[in-house]
């Protein structure tokens, strides 16, 4: 099997994604990615080592998964611990083949240019690192400011920068990157809108390729693994869901097809979760209602990145209808039973039933017979599909055992 994808839109779909650890400043990177290209043209660089750029600017912070270490990222101009994200964000990329190449771009965006230069590195990805290292920096130092306050302080930012020429950053790039921001288009090209109106212009030119399953299911666990590390209390959790989804979906005679793509929508399905505070997922407690509606925005926004990767594909749509009921109680659409699709259906109760195997803030791992009252109880009333919870019944120690379980009689049985 085989999808056509634009990978600049994937990469920019994904970013989004990546910056919803922001929470209220979800273009950072975009941003980044903006400025260093700004320099890169006007230092002659070739078109393709331009668009690399592009997309490891993008990518750059894709290590970080928690608030708290957004917050130190983006207020710091230097933060001690700040090769932590890099590592991560390294051995993410290096598992995903079509992106690669760019792992040690990211490995080394906060190394100081003057421990750069004495690397093994490819000059290439020596000046790349720091190259978005830069318009990093200079994105922290402007983001308290409006265009017209940046615009006022340009002097005082580039103050700043040239006093680490040399030590932190390429001099020709800082010597670049103010000739460029002496233009008041450089700092207007920031601007949300006309942010995302430059991004389409450069995806409607570059052409889709065809990515098979493999592919994307790398891509796709990438970030799964993202948002699975912004708690402790969901590691594994999507890719558990992926395991269980796919178990009960071959297992109830749908296609190979459908199981791979049912596979990559539960990989993806709480990409939202990113946008989500650390301390609402981890909260030992009930959600208060203005808490409870933050996470309801989590299955949209799910819905919203992977629109914008895949198109009105049904993947978009499996993924974020995961907490849909049958009732039209669910969330965010409300959608009633004519208008969820089985696959939709098999995911919702994989979600739950690894939510419930999970360890949580809350609670500890369900035992089986737990697990089938709880989840016999929505599918009395209503809200879960009765065939996916009857297959579920059938194999339970299976499905308990495949989601987390831990107990050895729930182990022996899914071997």
């Amino acid at each position: 099997m085989s999808f056509r994808i634009n990978l600049f839109r994937a990469v920019n779909a994904l970013s989004s994604a990546v910056d919803f650890v922001g929470v209220d400043d979800a273009m950072h990177g975009k941003r980044v990615g903006i400025m260093a290209c700004h320099v890169a043209d006007l230092l002659g660089w070739a078109e393709w080592r331009q668009r690399d750029l592009l997309y490891a600017s993008f990518l750059h912070d894709c290590g970080v998964s928690t608030t708290e270490e957004h917050g130190h990222l983006v207020s710091e101009l230097e933060w001690s611990n700040a090769q932590g994200h890099c590592l991560r964000g390294a051995a993410l990329l290096g598992g995903v083949p079509l992106l690669a190449h760019l792992a040690l771009v990211v490995r080394h965006h906060h190394t100081r240019w003057a421990e750069l230069q004495k690397l093994d590195l490819a000059e290439g990805i020596r000046e790349m690192a720091n190259l978005i290292f830069l318009a990093d920096r200079l994105d922290v130092l402007r983001a308290a400011s409006d265009t017209n306050q940046a615009m006022t302080r340009r002097d005082d930012f580039f103050k700043t920068l040239r006093k680490y020429s040399g030590l932190l950053f390429k001099p020709e790039f800082v010597a670049a990157l103010e000739q460029a921001a002496a233009s008041e288009a450089f700092w207007f090209d920031l601007e949300p809108q006309n942010l995302q109106d430059h991004i389409l212009e450069m995806s409607v030119r570059t052409d889709a390729a065809v990515m098979d399953f493999e592919d994307l299911k790398a891509m796709s666990l990438m970030f799964a693994r993202i948002v699975d590390a912004k708690s402790p209390f969901t590691a594994e959790h999507s890719m558990k869901v992926a395991e269980l989804s796919r178990f009960i979906a071959s297992g109830m005679g749908m296609s190979d097809d459908t199981c791979d793509e049912l596979e990559i929508a539960s990989y993806l399905h709480d990409l939202g979760k990113l946008r989500v505070p650390d301390a609402i997922l981890a909260k030992n407690g009930p959600l208060s209602d203005a808490e409870r509606l933050v996470m309801k925005r989590h299955s949209y926004d799910t819905y919203e990145t992977l629109f914008r990767l895949l198109g009105d594909h049904p993947i978009a749509r499996w993924a974020s209808f995961h907490h849909e009921t049958l009732t039209g109680e669910g969330y965010p659409f409300h959608l009633k039973a004519r208008q969820l699709p089985i696959e939709a259906r098999v995911l919702a109760v994989a979600d739950i039933v690894q939510a419930l195997v999970q360890n949580r803030p809350y609670r500890l791992s369900l035992p089986p017979d737990e697990v089938r009252r709880i989840v016999g109880e929505m599918k009395d009333a209503g809200r879960l599909d009765p065939v996916v919870v009857g297959f579920l019944n059938e194999n339970l120690l299976q499905c308990w055992a495949i989601a987390g379980g831990g107990l050895e009689e729930g182990r022996l049985a899914a071997e």
